[in-house]
């Protein structure tokens, strides 16, 4: 509660983000992180910002010695090992930061380190502001998708039970969102929107399309993601079965990993593989659509709202769809047979969506939980 007339107290902030991503594949992963960091310079242009090297790039001492602090955590607290060792690593990375009761740790959340990271700023006295980009307890881990659902039962209860601890939570997707509402945590969502200069090049996009009658369906995405791949693997089939081959629309399919769909000849279906942003830019400029078809999933797909921006209409089937709010330009389909008929009906240009409120809102809260301003 604030007391009226009262000055509001600063606190320090530090965005902590653990580093998963490798390699030179840019991902959704990766463009929600340069997202959240663009908003917390925009909102706190003094928090520090620290990405932490995953535990076993350690030195071979200083991993030993963290191993050993783990073991004792472990036994202190009864819990895993592997927690231990995690909640042992992050007092270690929060410690170096020299923050005191009150300040603000806003985690861009990978959630094997949630728990530790809630635990440790518990007996820190400090708050966090969770992002999570998923949830991560419901997302297949191996292709084919093969579901247990006792361990995913476990693994969500213990997602929820750290998310339930922070202060405040924003995710990227309704669904998530929503989710998160039914176990009780006041969840609000700041959905994706690019950072600025990958935002300038789509706009350059929307003003060059020359999308013709006949042009190709693009399926792009990166197939190493479980959900994406079986999702390609579907769409590829739905293309094969069609009833009537002379309405079969010509698809070209792109993004990391697709090279491990060319295990059978799709008739009707280009196969590019991996290809540069120039190149993904140049088949949206000459699309009639993207096509987005994902096995379940949870968070939601940048690629989506990416594309509207850039003016092609977006074809999804009700999984892809789900984590974003009703687009003008995003067409849903919840049947199949309903593909052919709701490309007849597609527009040359999509409308540009527009989530600008949600990122200031994001922004007027941090600056709120940090003192700054009130909310």
């Amino acid at each position: 509660m604030t007391i009226p007339g009262a000055v509001p107290i600063a606190h320090r902030a530090v965005l902590l983000r653990v580093a998963p991503w490798g390699g030179g594949e840019i991902h959704g992963g990766q463009l929600r992180s340069a997202q959240i960091s663009g908003l917390v310079c925009r909102a706190l242009p003094d928090a520090e910002h620290l990405v932490a090297q995953h535990p076993r790039t350690l030195p071979r001492r200083a991993l030993a010695g963290l191993a050993i602090k783990g073991a004792v955590e472990a036994l202190v607290t009864r819990r895993k090992l592997t927690e231990g060792l995690f909640t042992a690593w992050v007092d270690s990375l929060v410690d170096k930061l020299a923050l005191g009761r009150g300040d603000l740790i806003i985690y861009d959340a990978d959630p094997r380190y949630g728990e530790a990271v809630v635990e440790v700023a518990a007996r820190r006295g400090l708050r966090v502001v969770a992002l999570p980009h998923n949830i991560e307890a419901l997302l297949p881990k191996t292709f084919p998708i093969v579901i247990d659902a006792v361990r995913a039962g476990r693994a969500l209860t213990a997602e929820m039970r750290w998310l339930a601890r922070v202060e405040a939570v924003w995710t990227i997707g309704v669904f998530d969102q929503e989710l998160l509402q039914l176990f009780g945590i006041a969840a609000r969502r700041l959905p994706y929107v690019p950072p600025a200069d990958r935002l300038a090049d789509l706009l350059a996009v929307r003003a060059r399309r020359t999308a013709l009658p006949g042009a190709p369906l693009l399926i792009l995405g990166t197939a190493h993601n479980v959900p994406t791949r079986a999702g390609m693997a579907e769409q590829l089939m739905i293309l094969h079965n069609l009833a009537d081959g002379t309405a079969r629309p010509d698809v070209i399919v792109a993004g990391y990993g697709t090279e491990a769909l060319a295990d059978r000849d799709w008739p009707g279906v280009r196969l590019l593989g991996s290809r540069t942003w120039p190149e993904v830019l140049d088949l949206l400029a000459n699309a009639a659509a993207l096509w987005v078809h994902q096995a379940p999933m949870t968070g939601a797909l940048t690629r989506i709202p990416e594309a509207l921006m850039a003016g092609v209409p977006v074809l999804a089937n009700r999984w892809a769809a789900r984590g974003h709010d009703a687009m003008p330009g995003l067409h849903v389909y919840d049947h199949n047979a309903d593909i052919l008929r709701l490309l007849q009906t597609l527009p040359a240009i999509s409308p540009m969506p527009d989530a600008v409120n949600a990122e200031d809102e994001f922004v007027a809260a941090l600056r709120a939980a940090a003192g700054r301003i009130s909310e």
